[in-house]
Formats: structure tokens, C-alpha cells, sequence
């Protein structure tokens, strides 16, 4: 998950570090995202993914509050056979710190979601999917992701279609 890792960390890099005499004033920084392999866990064979389009932006508030903005879009392939899928997965996305210790971490728009099998407990199996509309996962304070709601957003299943022919 280094996407959501890198983010997660930045976010509580910047809700941690000492505020600027300006601490009201936004932090804008870019977000790179770097092009990784994921395990055949998650789909029965391995997932490139690539990001031609990388131009999100992290916009860290006084609160902690941290938005995730701009393009970007990606490029799936499965290993084994070459299939590749390109998909839009802008957002937005947001990372609330509760008073407990957890954050919110929202997608609001078009999203890639991967899990790895008992990631979200045990039993649970490994998913790698497109969604369009509302997503919130809780944070605990060791970066864990639980409880998932998927509201109103369309799901799909990108394990599926990068299998078929």
C-alpha cells in the first residue's frame, strides 16, 4: 500500500511537526506516486502498476486535515498474461485526525483500492478494485486499515477484468 502509506505517513509528519509562525496558512506539496508490483495475493497473479499521469498534491491544514487533489491515472498489467487496463483515479481523497488517536481517510471520486488477504481481518480475501463515489476506511494509530464502507460507489472488480481476455 505504498500510496496510502506514503500519504498516511505524510499526514501525520505534518499533523506532528512543529506549526510555522503562519499556522494557519495550507501546505501545498506535490505527491509522487512510484510504479510497484502487486503480489498475486490480491489477484491470483502479479499487478504492475504505473502512473503516467502523476500530478496529485497534498494540501496539509493547521488541523491536521490533509486533502489529496490533482491528476492522476494509472496503468495495470497482469504478468502473467499482458493484459493492461488504463484507469483515471483522480479522486479526491482526505485523511481527518480523530481525538482517539485514528484517522478518516475518505475517497471521493475515482479510486484504486487494494487489499491484501486478511487485511481487514481475518478471513477477509485479497481485492483490487475501481471505484467511483464515497469510500471511508478508519486508520488505527499503527496505520492499520479497518472498517471499510463502501457507500454509494460503484465497484469494479479489476482482478476480473484484468483476467479475462
Amino acid at each position: 500500500m505504498s500510496r496510502l502509506g506514503a500519504v498516511f505517513v505524510a499526514a501525520m509528519v505534518a499533523a506532528l511537526a512543529p506549526a510555522p509562525a503562519a499556522a494557519d496558512q495550507p501546505v501545498r506539496e506535490g505527491l509522487p506516486a512510484a510504479p510497484l508490483t502487486l503480489d498475486a495475493s490480491i489477484c491470483g497473479f502479479a499487478v504492475d502498476v504505473a502512473f503516467p499521469t502523476n500530478k496529485e498534491f497534498s494540501t496539509t491544514f493547521a488541523n491536521g486535515k490533509q486533502i489529496i487533489t490533482g491528476a492522476l491515472t494509472a496503468t495495470l498489467t497482469n504478468e502473467s498474461s499482458g493484459k493492461s487496463i488504463g484507469i483515471n483515479i483522480s479522486g479526491p481523497g482526505s485523511f481527518v485526525p480523530n481525538g482517539d488517536g485514528t484517522t478518516t481517510f475518505t475517497l471521493s471520486g475515482r479510486s484504486l483500492i487494494f487489499l491484501f488477504p486478511n487485511q481487514l481481518g481475518p478471513g477477509t480475501p485479497g481485492r483490487l478494485i475501481l471505484t467511483s463515489g464515497p469510500v471511508v476506511f478508519l486508520i488505527d494509530q499503527n496505520g492499520n486499515l479497518s472498517n471499510l464502507r463502501i457507500t454509494s460507489a460503484s465497484v469494479q472488480d479489476m482482478c476480473a477484468a484484468l483476467a479475462g481476455s
